[in-house]
């Protein structure tokens, strides 16, 4: 309907207990590419879709690696980006979900792109780069429920930053040059207010949206969140969810989802392979909080756990963003 007629331009779709609309606009331009060149609109048009954002999240993670390797240079050599791409690249969960035709593809592809901006917009004063960072956050609250929670976690972002400003404006000014560190300094807080400002504009039409239809926000987050229970048999405490969060990466057993649609049924997030540098990388990271190339990571990989977290069915793997 978004292809073809020209009067229906949702914000939010009322149907399916409420649908942010970007996989929806993204299907419709597919579905018109593939109508003039391919088999017409259909799952392979809508398959196609997802592997196109499973393809730019990899893009994405490249550059925000790379970001974060000049957080901390001494240590992360070249390579840290690329591997984190191949990483991502041959996991199961991006495979999966790159294919399925659905929502949750997108999310860690908006929440790499905008830190990435972020990044990139702290160190080297770029207007645009901020700007398009607050753009990138605002789309994610236009494309899945489980996404709403990225504009949150920029807040202890941008504090790291902060916290670590001087230090960062040194070490990333490669001229030792005082005039240009400081010129760079002065544009962290009002570039951090763009993106803020940006986000909160774009964000504008749907929060009026919500206003107006106060129920469809609460819908489906309501049907899923465990806290104040849902009458669901699949109700359980946040601790047992912590636990089962905390043991689907595995590799041993069988402590991941169980939805054949989410999941080999039990399978771990991780194989062997990529559970060992996982739990080495994510004991590197605690060890080194204090730098903000790790403290960043550790935001996003709790950040986006944390859906998942408070919903049933834990470890549910359309919640639990698990592959960033």
């Amino acid at each position: 309907r978004i292809l073809t007629d020209p009067g229906y331009r949702p914000i939010f779709l009322t149907g399916n207990f409420g649908v942010p609309p970007v996989n929806a606009y993204a299907n419709a331009l597919v579905f018109w590419f593939f109508e003039r060149f391919g088999d017409g609109a259909g799952p392979t048009a809508m398959r196609t879709t997802a592997a196109l954002f499973g393809i730019l999240g990899v893009a994405a993670l490249f550059a925000l690696a790379d970001e974060l390797r000049r957080l901390d240079s001494d240590r992360l050599t070249g390579l840290f980006p690329l591997l984190a791409a191949i990483v991502l690249a041959v996991m199961r969960w991006h495979l999966h979900f790159s294919r399925i035709g659905i929502e949750p593809i997108i999310v860690p592809l908006l929440w790499t792109a905008a830190t990435w901006l972020l990044l990139r917009g702290w160190r080297i004063g770029s207007w645009f780069s901020y700007g398009a960072s607050g753009v990138l956050l605002a789309l994610s609250m236009y494309t899945y429920q489980a996404a709403w929670i990225i504009p949150f976690l920029m807040i202890p972002v941008v504090g790291v930053l902060w916290l670590n400003r001087k230090q960062l404006t040194r070490d990333n000014d490669p001229r030792d040059n005082d005039q240009c560190s400081i010129a760079n300094s002065s544009r962290h807080l009002p570039g951090t207010v763009l993106t803020a400002l940006t986000a909160f504009l774009l964000f504008l039409p749907l929060g009026l949206f919500f206003v107006d239809n106060q129920a469809l926000l609460l819908e489906r987050p309501t049907q899923v969140v465990i806290v104040g229970e849902t009458g669901s048999p699949a109700d359980t405490g946040i601790w047992t969810n912590v636990k089962a969060t905390a043991t689907m990466f595995g590799p041993f057993g069988q402590p991941g989802d169980l939805d054949p649609r989410r999941n080999l049924p039990g399978a771990p997030a991780l194989n062997l392979w990529l559970a060992l540098p996982f739990y080495g990388g994510l004991l590197l990271a605690l060890w080194r909080i204090g730098n903000p190339a790790y403290s960043i990571s550790l935001i996003g990989l709790v950040g986006l756990l944390l859906p998942g977290i408070f919903s049933e069915y834990a470890p549910h793997f359309h919640l639990s963003l698990i592959h960033i």
